[in-house]
Order: C-alpha cells, then structure tokens, then sequence
C-alpha cells in the first residue's frame, strides 16, 4: 500500500514538474527504454582547493557535502589536476586525455602569432578542433554547461561554454529564443533569481564602495560587483535549472560547472569570507541537482563532485610594482645584454641607460630610447609576455639561443625578484633557475617540493617537464611560486592558480565509495583518471579486468545487510536492480540478504534480479525461490564475497486460512569467515501472527538452527514482518541476539517505510559468538526511492562464545 501511494505522489510530481514542461515545449527530446543505463551528473567547483573545502564544511557552510562525506556516500579524495593548473588545460584532458593542452589561461599560438584568452570562443573552439583529432569527447551524446569547450556535446547541449558561446552559435541553435521561452515556463525559479540579482546588488554595491576606500581599484570592484551578481548568482541559478532539466530528460552524462566561488576567489583571495560566501549557495545547488538525478525515471544516474584545481593566496607584481613584470623584463633583458658573458656579440638595437630601476623616469628614458632608435615597429617589440596568473611566458621577437636566455633567466631572478624561471639549456633539458640555484625538469624537481604530499611530487614532476615542452610555451616561463615564500601572481589579484603550489595542485573529488577508479589513483586521481572512470561507468571504455572481490582471511569483523528489494520496483514506480546494487555497493557488505526478488517474470521484464545484482557487485550468490508458477520464480537469495556453501532449502510452516496465503520459506547457507564456518540463514515470514509464531519457532526448532546456534556462529536475517514485542520476536530474542538491541548505547531504528519508516520489520539476529560493533540503516535520496523497504546493516565481529552453565 505504501508503495502504491509512493509511486502514485512521484507519478503527479513528475507530471507537474516544471523540467517536464520544459522538455514537452521546448521541443528537448528525452531519453526512452533507458532507466536501467547508467547515467553521470558531474558537479564542478570551479577553483576550490581540498583545503577551503574541509574549512567551508566545518564551518557550516556546506552542509551538503559535509553530510556527503560525514556519513560515508561520498569519500572524499584529492583531485590533481596536472600542470598547468588551470581550467582549460584540466578540460583538456577530462574531456580528451590531452596532457598540458594549453600553457596558460593566456598564452601566444605560434602558429598563429597572437596572444589569446581562452573565455574567447573562436579561441577555445580552435583548439577543442584539434583535442577533437586525438579523442572522442566525454559529453558526447551529453550537455555541457559553463565550461571551456564543448566536451563533445553538440552545439545544441552546450551552454554558456566558451567555445559555443558566440553569437553565431546561438541564433543557429535557437539558444537565444530558448532562454526566452525557458524563463516564461521556469517563472517561480525566474522571479526568484531576479530576487537574489537585487539582494546582492544591494549588498555588493556598498561593499565595493568601501573596497575603493580601503585603497582597492575601482575597476577591479566594478568587476568584481558583475563577477558576484551575473556568475555568482545568475549563472549558477539558470545552470542549476538546465542541469535539473537534462537529468529529468535522461541524458547519458551532464556536466556542470559553477564560477563563482573562483572568481570571487581571484579578487579576495581563497580562503577569504568574500569568497566563502558564494560556496553556501553552490551546496544548495549542487543539493538540489542530485536530488533532481536520483528522482529521474529515464536512467540510473551517479553523481560525482569535483573541483578543477585550487587557489593560492598570493601577492600582485601588477599592484606592487609600477607597470608590472613587462618593465621587469625589459630592464633584465637590458641588463644581461649589457653585462653578462652570453652577449659578447651585441644585438643590433641600441641598449637602454644601464642600470636597474622600475621608477617612471627609467620607464620615460626607456620609452625615449625607442623612439630615438627609429627602430619599426616589430623591431621595437623585442619581446611579449602573457601572464594572467602566478605564470607568465615571455615570448622573444628575435630568436636567442640557450646561453643568452639563461643569462637573462638569473638576472629575473636575481634582479627582478621573479621566483622561478623555466627555460631549456644547451643540451635541450628544461631546467628551473630560482634564488637558490638551479634545479633539473623532471629530476631535481620532487626534491624541491616538501611543501606536497609525498605521494604527489614525482607525478608534478612529470608534468612540469611535459608543460614546458607545449609547443605554445614560452621562451622563458616565469613561475610566481616557490616553497619559501608566499606565492606571487603577474596579474591585479589575490589568488590565482597554474603553477605547482600545494593549494592550486590539491582540488577534491567526491564519488560514491563503489565508484571504479583507475589503478594508481590511491593517493590522488588525475582528469585523465577522472575521464577513464566516467567511461568504464557509461560503458564505453572498460578499465581492464573487474578485480575479484577476495575475503579477508585473517578478517575477524564482518558487515551484514538485510534488504527487502519489493522486486527491485522502487518508490519511483521505476524496476532498477542496477540501483539495488548500487545501494548495496555503498555500504560495501561481506555478506547480503535479500527478500523479494523476481525471476523470469513480466512485470521485471523476465529478468533473473538476482544474478544481475551478484554480477553488477562481483559477489556469489545463491537464489531461493518460494513462489513457482511455470517459468517465474519469486523469492529470497544470499549474496557474499566468499563461496556460499548451500546446507538447506525449504518451506516453512503455512496457514492457508491466512488473509494473504503466500508460500513461505528459508535458505541456510554457509560461508567461510575468518577461517571459521558462518551459517547465513534469510527468509521472509508470513503476515498473520499465528503464522509468524510458528514459522519462528520451526527455524529455531530441531529441523533448522536449534542443533547449530549455540555451537557455531549464526547469522539469521531476513525481512520477519514483526516488531519488537510480538512474540514471534521474543522466540527469536530468547535464542538470538538483536544486533539493533544489543548495541550499547543505540537507539533502534526503522526499516518500513522507506519515505517514513515507523517500524522495524526487518532484523538482524546473531549467536552469541558475535559482537555488535555498529548498526545503522542507510536513509538517503537512493535508499528512499530504491525500494519500499530501507537496508538494515550491522558490522559485527567473531568471538569465542560465552560458556554454557548447567542449570
């Protein structure tokens, strides 16, 4: 009856949702015939480092994740995102498996010769054209929203990305006739964005306006007042909405990617309150949006979280020094021409007045210097730099070769205060010059690192080593970080990222705790890791073979689950087993009972629950049918990561005057654990007490357990259908322990119904050879809609049995 209810309030909620609307008259063609296909919803945290977001949840201001991580769905793991650290070169290698794809944020295509920013669209879809060359993209067949490049979804399912943001773009695709009609159906959300765009104006305004008095720029506030009210809230909200709606349509993969954390970040810093505020917001989002997925009908969605890279707080050679780096250059430039041994043969262009200042008069010298040169004007662009970060690559008019490069590399150094220069020596290798000497790219580098976890400096390396190598790099790559100091960035900012510092190489990555991961990925998880996960979970790239799930031996505790599945149909109306596993994969038990199951029957669609189950999880499994007509069977199976050894099978006693008459019955198995035989026995007792109270009594009788329990461990599971009380159940404590009532301390809980469980029905007895350990029931968005029943899971440990006295 609940279950009817259930599926009927979830059958009015989908007819009246408001993504429903938007997929019928928006023309969005939905997803058919495939809610058992797995499907990814992938959150990005644009900037967040691991850091910020372990204070953000202590703090209170995540309180999402926090409860994520807390009660264990979603580990938390490290996110390293490669070098550079930056969005475009992470999307690079997410979406394509292309290392070190772009140097910088800003950088100088040879091949082109110009300098461009990657928020530019015909800048990014030139070079997602080329990533498109050397592998399919992760979105293919998915939607892309606020992201770099299109990932490989089409033009039509890529929003507010820079490479299909342009003008052109959208009038082709109807985008912008689409913004307009999305806003009339999503009204409620609309007004209610247009309420938070007027609350933060009110309170960005007169916060900007005392930035100016604190000595702030007023530029640098005017946008930062846009970053806070356009990506901080409108962009987060509209994306919020289309990511609801692409999840409601089934979509095989959606990936979404929220800004404004990491540019309030860039102005602030990152661990600033400015920025922490966005971060509260972006939880509510991101709630919202797995809710929307675990609730869609039309595919069995997983939902991964995951931040790019992170932020350092650093300090501004744009603020702090008149001109910025360009004049440092220059004056070093100058100063090696001038003074070191590598310039022996003088360049054509006449050196500025020697010496080394950044004061306006040396600037205005400089400047009259040029012009009285009458040198052209390409001439006169002796260099160029691109640094919109805590890296900037300098770019030689005329070719130098390696020696005069390296004189002027120690004088940035030693001179212009620069920390680091990246550069290649005479014999080809990258070497790293700073203020305490010279380090070799890869070799030295790790070393150099003590700042990182121990595990991460070798893969920095590396990828240091293949970053200087870009085609597109610089002739000199001014690093802003080094170990002994606080970082510094060439652009007017407070936090910045691409370069290897602890913070921006640390982001974060919450997945379920099944969630396949590639090998190496212990320690951290890369994007090309990332990218290899999200294939083998889509199905489109296995990751080699499954590796077999092994007991632990030596193991002296285990984990037990009793689930009543209602034939895997969930609350939804929806049959999924591939979401039973799932449930049952994050709680990752030794041993799993489970009632209710269908084999070979139509409204299942002739599908054998069980196997499917024990294959998706890797886990033995034996099926116990207690209901037979013809070629379907119904009925109860015992899943383990051990061989189960089958001792009996059969029916119970039956009251065929009972309101409901169904055959019921029992399976005993056994299983090896810790060197020691387990007998496992689940069933699910009958509705009528009478019934109940001899069904009980015979599994504890001379025919099944009575012989066993008090001399070998017994495990006795099941879905009983009675509660503490009863006396079906005080046969059960009179021989068994209750593993809800024997824990010290524990409060029972319910496991019926799964939106409101009021009772326990279901139950976990044990011998007295086990000690329970912990005992909980899973309540989460999966668990209340899989099934109308919740799991019971008990961690309970082996132990000698306490000695009988004769009486």
């Amino acid at each position: 009856m609940f279950a009817h209810i259930e599926a009927f309030t979830h059958r009015a909620r989908r007819r009246f949702s408001r993504s429903e609307w938007a997929i019928r008259h928006l023309g969005l063609t939905p997803s058919e015939g495939t809610s058992e296909a797995p499907g990814l919803l992938l959150i990005q945290i644009d900037g967040l480092p691991r850091k910020q977001l372990e204070a953000a949840i202590a703090a209170g201001k995540m309180p999402f994740l926090g409860r994520l991580i807390k009660r264990g769905r979603h580990p938390l793991h490290t996110f390293y995102p490669g070098l550079p650290t930056t969005t475009p070169a992470v999307q690079a290698e997410l979406y394509y498996g292309v290392r070190a794809g772009v140097p910088a944020f800003s950088f100088l295509d040879r091949d082109r010769g110009e300098i461009g920013v990657m928020y530019s669209p015909e800048w990014a879809k030139s070079l997602e054209q080329q990533f498109q060359l050397q592998a399919e993209g992760l979105l293919k067949g998915g939607s892309s929203w606020s992201n770099i490049y299109t990932g490989g979804a089409s033009l039509e399912e890529s929003h507010f990305c820079a490479a299909s943001s342009g003008l052109g773009d959208m009038w082709r695709t109807g985008k912008l006739r689409h913004i307009l009609l999305f806003f009339l159906l999503q009204l409620p959300s609309a007004l209610r964005i247009i309420g938070l765009l007027l609350l933060e104006t009110v309170i960005s305004i007169p916060q900007a306006i005392r930035g100016v008095f604190h000595g702030e720029g007023f530029k640098q506030e005017l946008i930062m007042v846009i970053s806070r009210i356009f990506c901080g809230i409108a962009l987060r909200e509209v994306v919020t909405i289309g990511g609801k709606v692409d999840v409601t349509r089934g979509l095989p993969i959606v990936h979404l990617n929220f800004l404004g954390y990491d540019e309030l970040s860039h102005r602030r810093g990152p661990g600033s309150t400015f920025a922490h505020w966005s971060l509260r917001g972006i939880d509510r989002a991101i709630k919202n949006l797995a809710h929307a997925a675990h609730r869609s009908t039309r595919r069995d969605y997983q939902v991964w979280i995951f931040s790019d890279h992170g932020q350092e707080r650093t300090r501004s050679f744009a603020t702090e020094f008149p001109g910025g780096v360009e004049p440092i250059v220059a004056d070093c430039l100058e100063l090696a021409r001038a003074r070191d041994p590598a310039w022996r043969v003088r360049s054509q262009r006449p050196p500025l007045a020697p010496g080394f200042s950044r004061g306006p008069r040396a600037e205005a010298r400089r400047l009259q210097a040029e012009l009285a040169s009458r040198l052209t004007e390409e001439e006169r662009r002796t260099f160029s730099i691109a640094a919109m970060g805590p890296v900037g690559h300098v770019y030689f008019g005329l070719p130098l070769d390696a020696a005069r490069k390296h004189s002027v590399a120690r004088r940035l150094v030693t001179e212009g205060k620069i920390p680091g220069v990246l550069l290649k020596d005479e014999s080809g290798a990258f070497i790293w010059v700073h203020a305490d000497g010279e380090t070799a790219v890869p070799g030295g580098v790790a070393a150099r690192l003590t700042t990182h976890p121990e595990a991460m400096r070798e893969e920095i390396a590396r990828d240091l080593a293949t970053f200087c190598a870009s085609r597109h790099a610089g002739d000199l790559i001014l690093l802003g970080w080094c170990p002994k100091e606080r970082p510094w960035s060439f652009a007017p900012e407070r936090g910045a990222h691409a370069g290897p510092g602890p913070d921006e190489t640390q982001g974060f990555l919450l997945v379920p705790p099944a969630t396949r991961l590639p090998p190496g990925a212990a320690s951290f998880v890369r994007p090309s890791g990332l990218r290899a996960a999200a294939l083998h979970l889509l199905g489109r790239d296995p990751l080699g073979d499954e590796p077999a799930l092994e007991p632990d031996p030596t193991a002296i505790s285990l984990r037990v689950m009793t689930y009543n599945t209602h034939r895997c149909s969930g609350m939804d109306g929806r049959v999924s087993p591939r979401r039973v596993a799932r449930v049952i994969a994050q709680e990752s038990p030794e041993i799993i009972a489970l009632q209710e199951l269908d084999h070979g029957h139509a409204r299942s669609r002739g599908e054998d629950q069980a196997s499917l189950i024990a294959a998706q999880l890797g886990y033995h499994v034996v099926f116990c049918p207690t209901v037979v007509e013809g070629e379907v069977r119904y009925g109860h199976a015992v899943l383990s990561r051990s061989p189960i050894e089958v001792i009996k099978v059969g029916p119970l006693p039956h009251d065929p005057r009972s309101w409901w008459p169904e055959t019921r019955s029992a399976l005993w198995t056994r299983i090896r654990i810790a060197e020691t035989d387990v007998h496992v026995v689940t069933t699910h007792l009958g509705l009528s007490p009478k019934e109940r109270l001899a069904q009980m009594h015979a599994l504890l009788g001379p025919d099944w357990l009575g012989p066993v329990y008090q001399r070998e461990p017994v495990i006795l599971c099941g879905d009983f259908n009675l509660v503490p009380g009863s006396a079906p159940y005080g046969v059960a404590a009179s021989h068994l322990l209750d593993v809800q009532a024997a824990q010290r301390g524990h409060r029972p809980l319910g496991t019926f119904s799964s939106g409101h469980p009021l009772v326990r029905l279901d139950h976990i007895f044990v011998s007295r050879h086990f000690q329970t350990l912990k005992v909980h029931v899973p309540r989460t968005e999966l668990t209340r809609v899989a099934s109308d029943h919740l799991p019971l899971v008990a961690d309970i440990s082996l132990h000698p049995p306490a000695p009988q006295t004769a009486e």
